[in-house]
Parts: structure tokens; sequence; C-alpha cells
């Protein structure tokens, strides 16, 4: 009797291995052989499960973002108010966030040719903008924030600073380890006046 495969349980299966080849190559490594010799697999296995390497590549983008969304939801769930906590949740403090950035700063490279990609990546931009935003609205609303802050210039400045601490983290990660990352994020929090 054959098999039975669930084909989306496989394809994320795939979409992870692929995410690793990124993490370990970059975009140029992502190619069918590389992820089906990584998945001990033929190529036509991989071509199965994806049309093509935009879609693969866009399903390991897929990959790191729900790992990272996750990681939000707990936090927010316990919190609906932690600010540090979610920003937290998408630095890269450790090994899992730190792959998720190299999976992240690939497809910004892509994004830049990709009229779906660059959509994509501004849809979950906003989305976390607007997160953020909430968080300070619920600091502000239980008087841990001053009144007077203006949260979606706020937000907008957070929203700025985590690519900025994730790419000195990436890149020099002896200069910028998970204490320092987070050092600096309290630092910012300290200057809109979180209490």
């Amino acid at each position: 009797m054959p098999r039975v495969v669930n084909h989306e349980v496989r394809r994320r299966e795939v979409a992870a291995i692929a995410a690793q080849v990124v993490v370990k190559e970059g975009r140029a490594g992502l190619t069918v052989r590389n992820v089906a010799q990584a998945a001990g697999c033929s190529t036509t296995v991989v071509s199965h499960y994806f049309n093509d390497m935009a879609e693969l590549f866009y399903e390991t983008y897929s990959f790191a973002a729900s790992r990272s969304a996750l990681r939000i939801e707990r936090v927010l769930e316990k919190d609906p108010a932690n600010i540090s906590g979610l920003i937290e949740a998408v630095l890269p403090l450790d090994k899992e966030r730190s792959e998720e950035w190299r999976i992240w700063f690939a497809f910004w490279s892509e994004a830049l040719t990709s009229a779906q990609f660059a959509g994509e990546q501004r849809k979950r931009a906003r989305h976390s903008v607007e997160r953020i935003e909430q968080c300070l609205h619920l600091l502000q609303q239980s008087k841990k924030l001053p009144t007077l802050l203006n949260t979606a210039q706020a937000a907008d400045r957070l929203a700025a600073l985590i690519p900025g601490i994730a790419s000195e983290a990436i890149f020099d990660p002896q200069k910028w380890p998970a204490a320092r990352q987070r050092q600096t994020l309290r630092s910012e929090l300290h200057l809109l006046g979180l209490q």
C-alpha cells in the first residue's frame, strides 16, 4: 500500500530545510539541487511541491516569519502591553532569531526587484508598527507613558530601531551581543518616557 503524504506538511518541511540552506549559503545557495540534497530527496520531489524558485523562497520567508509570529503571540497573550517582550521576540538574541534575520535580509534583497515580495514586506512592516503602537497605547492608558507622547511616531521610531539593531548584531555579533541589544532597547524606551 503506498504511503499517504500530507501535501501541506511535506511542503512546510521542505520550506524549513530551504530556510536552513538560506541561513548557511545565502540566497544564492537556494537551488532545487541544494534543497533536495539537504532534504535527502530528489530534485523532482522539491519541484513537486513548489512551482518555481520564487515560490520556494517566499515559503522560506514565510517559515521564518511564522516562527517569529508565534513568539510574539506568546508574549502578547501574557501581557498585551509588553513592549520590551514584543520587540525582543524579533531581535536576534539567540540562534533561532539570528537565523530568521539572515532569511529576512536575503528576502529584502529580492524585494528590491520583486513587486510581490516588496508588497509582502511592506504589509509585514506596517503590521509590526501597528502592534508596537497598540502596546504603546495600552502603556499610555495605564499611565506608564506620558499622555502627550505621540504613539504613532514612537511606534515608527521603535520599528525602525529593530532592523538597525538586527543588522549590527548579525554583522558584528561580538560587538552587539544580546545584552547590548537589550540595553539599547531599554535606553530607547526610557527616552520615550516609559516608567
